[in-house]
């Protein structure tokens, strides 16, 4: 009896090549990058180097606050016009930037606060026609005001130089060369007047008219003349 042939069923569906390498897809990789760096040490901040001068005032004071300034007549003398001082404070608030030793960001309120408690250990200094002290309103204010001296009679003007002031040192600050030469020109300091204010004050008691003329202390800023 014959051997009986093997049925051969053809399969045009049948697969002839070898399956290929399956790759992940991509956002199984992406998962698992984001993945490792998730869970990757994190590297520990570092805090900015001292500066010399920093590091060795920090080390005789632990509080900024606590850093005494020159006075003359029991007062800081001002050798930065107020237009200076409010463009430092501003900075401060915009660069959002912490109080030093603490957690707290500078804030009008907070530097309001922080000018108050300078006050408090320092003594109230008279302001001209505003002696009520440093205050978020009178802060307010300053910040808006426009020239040199625009709110050269506010306290905010006063304290916000001697806050400033201690900030430079406490950093480790060099003074500009303007300041420097200010300190020779006005050696009491500036004048902690509005020139718009005290203006409409001579006019309206009558007196003859003024003129400026720069000069060291006596009115500080400028000593008001007078034509004869």
């Amino acid at each position: 009896m014959p051997k009986a042939k093997a049925l051969t069923i053809k399969d045009d569906n049948a697969r002839v090549s070898p399956y290929s390498k399956s790759k992940p897809s991509k956002s199984t990789t992406s998962s698992k990058s984001n993945a490792d760096k998730e869970n990757a040490d994190a590297k520990p901040s570092s805090k900015p180097k001292l500066s010399k001068a920093a590091a060795e005032i920090q080390s005789q004071y632990s509080d900024f606050r606590d850093i005494p300034l020159d006075e003359f007549d029991d007062e800081v003398p001002c050798y930065d016009d107020a237009a200076i001082v409010r463009r430092k404070l501003n900075k401060l608030l915009t660069d959002k930037q912490n109080i030093p030793n603490t957690n707290k960001k500078w804030t009008q309120a907070s530097m309001s606060k922080e000018m108050e408690e300078l006050e408090g250990r320092m003594g109230t200094v008279e302001c001209h026609r505003n002696s009520t002290g440093p205050s978020p309103r009178s802060l307010g204010t300053f910040l808006k005001k426009k020239g040199k001296m625009g709110g050269g009679d506010s306290p905010a003007y006063y304290w916000g130089y001697v806050l400033l002031e201690k900030l430079r040192i406490w950093e480790g600050g060099k003074k500009s060369k303007a300041r420097e030469e200010a300190e020779i020109e006005f050696s009491g300091g500036l004048v902690r007047e509005d020139p718009k204010n005290l203006w409409r004050v001579i006019v309206f008691k009558g007196a003859p008219t003024p003129y400026w003329e720069p000069h060291g202390r006596d009115c500080l800023y400028y000593r008001l003349h007078y034509h004869a």
